[in-house]
């Protein structure tokens, strides 16, 4: 009646829509009423193209849309959930908002849970090189960004001490050197701020891209010395000295991101490899997806 109320109230007072009796009235309260069924039709209409109002026979036309049909024995419920899910992986591309919203759905949670996506999370990097003196090697921060390393150094021979070793990154030349004597069984640090017997404050930056890296030490006059002697005092050869340098540094993994789930979100009966599927379905080709459980 209450299309049928606004018509009437519409019409000027001398069609005497107040008299319930008049053809008029009884004209235009049909007329609203054909209208109030053609919007409730249209609303059912609607209703069925959503995935959360649809049911049945609907459910299953919007399923073929995206060439999901339904499983057997599978509920309204259940396979609503999926479309979304499905809807979403299509519609999203494997972004943040989309992964987060997909296994919130999975896990019947609200979009603003617990779950917490890092992207290019935090590692700990560690490279060792045992090197003489000219030696080269190949590196590279295995990051998104250039990092400023730890350098350490420690006599990896039988020799009794070095003196002023020096490690040089080649890309950029920057240098940094060891004013003073290692001894064997010492391990010397170098990292950003240091100042103690250090001609450089920083160690030179690991960078992104692959690039070449040096170790030297002045050699000692006594290699390469034979049969040769003086009064009272004997001359033998002495061997190069080996040298470990340890590297080490927190890297930004690239293509990588970390999903960390609370245990207790999960509800029972939930396989953890349902939601392993479900983020692997949905992530870009290519990218590496971390999933932990976070005990509390």
């Amino acid at each position: 009646m209450e299309r049928t109320n606004r018509i009437l109230e519409s019409l000027p007072d001398y069609f005497t829509v107040w008299d319930t009796e008049s053809n008029i009235y009884k004209f235009m309260t049909a007329l609203g009423k054909q209208i109030d069924e053609a919007e409730k039709e249209l609303t059912l209409i609607m209703r069925s193209h959503w995935v959360d109002k649809a049911n049945l026979e609907d459910l299953d036309k919007i399923g073929s849309l995206f060439n999901m049909p339904r499983k057997n024995n599978e509920q309204d419920q259940e396979y609503r959930s999926r479309l979304k899910r499905a809807i979403i992986e299509y519609q999203g591309g494997g972004t943040k908002n989309a992964i987060l919203t997909t296994v919130n759905q999975e896990l019947g949670l609200p979009q603003n849970s617990l779950i917490e996506l890092i992207e290019n999370p935090p590692k700990e990097v560690i490279k060792e090189h045992i090197v003489n003196s000219g030696d080269i090697w190949e590196m590279s921060s295995e990051s998104i960004f250039d990092t400023e390393p730890i350098i350490e150094l420690s006599i990896h021979s039988e020799h009794d001490k070095i003196e002023n070793p020096s490690i040089t990154n080649l890309e950029t030349n920057e240098v940094i050197t060891y004013n003073g004597i290692i001894k064997k069984g010492q391990t010397i640090k170098l990292e950003k701020g240091t100042k103690k017997k250090n001609d450089e404050k920083n160690p030179p930056k690991v960078l992104r891209k692959k690039h070449l890296w040096s170790y030297k030490e002045p050699i000692s006059k006594e290699i390469g010395v034979f049969d040769s002697s003086v009064f009272d005092e004997s001359k033998f050869a002495v061997g190069i000295p080996t040298i470990k340098i340890g590297f080490k540094w927190v890297a930004n993994t690239p293509a990588t991101f970390e999903l960390r789930i609370p245990e207790k979100v999960i509800p029972l009966g939930k396989e953890f490899k349902s939601i392993q599927d479900t983020v692997y379905a949905i992530k870009a080709s290519g990218v590496t997806a971390i999933i932990n459980l976070v005990k509390e």
